[in-house]
């Protein structure tokens, strides 16, 4: 019969302690682990919380200052008109009576659907928005100044437009052209603008 080897006995319970202390380690070594594993996800939600926090504040205080920057500009454009609905019934009757002051020889228009109006400098959330409703114009001109001078007295009527395009074409004739007559013909596309009332700020208020 073997008898156990004592040096065997010996080391091995010398070394309990160590594998011990080892496994304690370990133990310990994992939990800390996942605290600060936790630790660094709650100061990682903590941080973006507050950037969008920030972010939120930055843009209150930009929409804030717009509203002050624009409220005088905001102010004139309702006194010009600009500001409601798109009144095209005034914008007919400034183009008729423009046309008849300048004695052109006919007039013919038409209007098509409001439109979204776009820019560069028009931001979504800060600028108040803009539309637009197209109007052609086919003119019957006796000079070419005829077009320029009308257009002056539609832009010091009420309301705010842009030319898109416009087209002079001279016409055949074999006679000398003559003070009473079209002499040329002219087409234009204007672009009359609008800002819905109550919602033209809104854009800079949102969120207070």
């Amino acid at each position: 019969m073997i008898k156990p080897d004592p040096d065997w006995g010996f080391l091995r319970q010398g070394m309990l302690l160590p594998v011990l202390c080892l496994s304690v380690g370990a133990a310990l070594w994992g939990t800390t682990t996942v605290y600060r594993t936790r630790v660094d996800n709650t100061l990682e939600a903590e941080r973006q919380e507050l950037a969008s926090i920030e972010q939120e504040r930055k843009e209150l205080i930009s929409r804030r200052e717009a509203r002050e920057e624009f409220s005088a500009t905001y102010g004139q454009l309702t006194a010009s008109g600009i500001v409601g609905p798109d009144q095209r019934l005034q914008w007919v009757q400034a183009l008729r009576s423009s046309a008849a002051s300048l004695d052109l020889p006919y007039l013919r228009y038409t209007t098509g659907p409001q439109e979204v109006f776009t820019a560069p400098y028009l931001i979504a959330g800060i600028s108040a928005p803009v539309f637009d409703s197209p109007m052609d114009l086919q003119l019957g001109l006796v000079h070419e100044v005829d077009l320029l001078r009308l257009l002056d007295k539609l832009a010091a009527s009420s309301g705010l437009f842009h030319v898109r395009s416009c087209k002079l074409e001279r016409l055949e004739r074999n006679t000398a052209p003559e003070s009473n007559q079209a002499n040329l013909t002219g087409s234009c596309q204007l672009a009359w603008f609008s800002i819905p009332s109550g919602g033209s700020l809104a854009a800079a208020n949102h969120g207070e």
